[in-house]
């Protein structure tokens, strides 16, 4: 099994959400199947400044 991970951004208008159907049929195509999504915090740098949130999608190919 393989796993694919990658950024799909934190906010989403109507034209991010076809986009976003785009990634996946794109992914599809390589073989992977969407598999799940998750929520990740990242901090500033050097611990200071603004963080991000963002979502990771996972693909997995069998």
């Amino acid at each position: 099994m393989q796993y694919k991970i990658e950024s799909i951004g934190a906010q989403f208008s109507n034209k991010g959400i076809a986009a976003l159907e785009k990634r996946l049929d794109e992914k599809a195509e390589e073989g992977y199947k969407f598999h799940s999504v998750f929520h990740v915090s990242q901090p500033g740098c050097l611990g200071m400044g603004q963080g991000t949130t963002t979502y990771l999608a996972v693909y997995v190919k069998e």
